[in-house]
């Protein structure tokens, strides 16, 4: 069964940048801490990476994840599982501008191993990797 996770940060950064940082896929590699490769498959008539392919160190082994890209909704940015290492996953970011320059970035995702893995333990690294990927997005928009 799929576990549901949420976390939510409050980032000194606009709205624009923070999505722009987020849709700069081939950059990830440079700032997220997990995320080993990354490459965009193919790209949606605006130049955006709609398929994208992750490799995700995940401590124990490295996770491949192939996500499409939705773009449709304006104060949010989603992704879902086309194939990977997991049975599933889905996630978004959803921005709330607080005032000028300043954004809460809630981050959701779904997810399911698809192999054993107790369900305590992975509500930890669920709740790790949440906080963990939060963290290393304000750092990125904030410097």
């Amino acid at each position: 069964m799929a576990e549901k996770g949420e976390h939510a940060e409050i980032m000194r950064a606009p709205v624009d940048e923070i999505r722009a940082a987020l849709m700069d896929f081939e950059a990830y590699p440079r700032w997220q801490a997990g995320v080993t490769e990354c490459t965009v498959l193919e790209r949606d008539e605006q130049g955006r990476g709609s398929l994208v392919d992750l490799v995700l160190d995940a401590k124990v082994r490295k996770i491949r994840l192939v996500l499409r890209a939705n773009y449709t909704e304006t104060n949010s940015l989603s992704s879902s599982l086309v194939r990977g290492d997991v049975k599933s996953y889905t996630g978004r970011y959803t921005f709330v501008p607080v005032e000028d320059s300043t954004t809460q970035v809630t981050l959701e995702i779904e997810f399911e191993p698809g192999f054993f893995l107790p369900k305590q333990v992975l509500k930890v690294v669920q709740d790790q990797m949440l906080k963990a990927t939060l963290r290393e997005v304000r750092a990125h928009v904030e410097r």
